[in-house]
């Protein structure tokens, strides 16, 4: 695993955690860019170790994203650098442009839809991804459970909607899955149904698979201390095969 620093901020160097794919290809290979979750106060760029792995394996290239955990607005500001990062030194990382899936769970949901669907200063439409998965994605900001994840971060409304995906759905988005158990007491699954209902209506193409009975973090192998879900291996395994499946059509045989 290569570490690459994208930025440096509040002192410290933020880093690329970048896996090749075991086989090397003479062609780009297509990418996975990884936010954990963790309310934007906590969590780590390791989350989401096992399922890169199992990405690496299909051929692809992953990157695990460290960002700063001072609440949304900084989060957001490193999400988009390191998707910055990633397009501009694609080259160098041996990954396809047109084919970034950004991937993220609970407040990396919202981080990895940031990339592909807010208007911020730093965004560069260049650097969009082409698809999205997404975990018990936090995609409402202007409110609190079960109205949403994430208002009380924010000075005021105005600002809540300025980071709030729900509010930036145009059709613009890229194809995307949306995997998320009924039973979450963090992110209302009712979230995710309304997001894609709008995103639907916009002309979009998206998938939501409901877990009855699951909770947040459902999708987390038990091993990593996240399994607060029923069954957390099974469910493990099963999301990261909806996960590949989804790649698969829409990012690698690109249909």
């Amino acid at each position: 695993m290569r570490e690459i620093p994208y930025r440096t901020a509040g002192g410290r160097a933020l880093l690329l955690h970048v896996s090749a794919p075991p086989e090397p290809s003479d062609s780009p290979a297509p990418a996975a860019v990884f936010y954990h979750g963790g309310g934007w106060e906590r969590g780590t760029w390791r989350q989401f170790q096992p399922q890169a792995a199992r990405l690496n394996a299909l051929g692809m290239v992953t990157v695990l994203v460290e960002y700063r955990t001072e609440g949304p607005v900084t989060a957001t500001e490193d999400a988009v650098a390191a998707m910055n990062a990633v397009f501009e030194r694609a080259g160098d990382l041996g990954c396809d442009v047109g084919r970034v899936v950004a991937i993220g769970g609970s407040a990396g949901g919202q981080l990895a839809l940031a990339t592909a669907v807010l208007d911020l200063p730093d965004i560069d439409d260049r650097h969009r991804p082409a698809a999205l998965v997404l975990l018990n994605p936090v995609t409402d900001t202007t409110g609190d459970f079960p109205a949403g994840f994430g208002r009380r971060h924010f000075d005021n409304d105005d600002d809540a909607r300025r980071y709030s995906p729900m509010h930036h759905l145009d059709g613009g988005a890229p194809p995307l899955l949306i995997m998320h158990g009924t039973a979450d007491t963090a992110v209302h699954h009712e979230n995710s149904v309304a997001f894609v209902d709008r995103l639907l209506s916009a002309g979009g193409r998206a998938e939501l698979v409901l877990y009855a009975g699951q909770r947040h973090g459902f999708f987390n192998p038990a091993e990593a201390g996240h399994g607060i879900g029923d069954d957390t291996d099974s469910h493990f395994e099963i999301t990261t095969a909806e996960m590949i499946g989804f790649i698969r059509r829409t990012v690698i045989e690109g249909r």
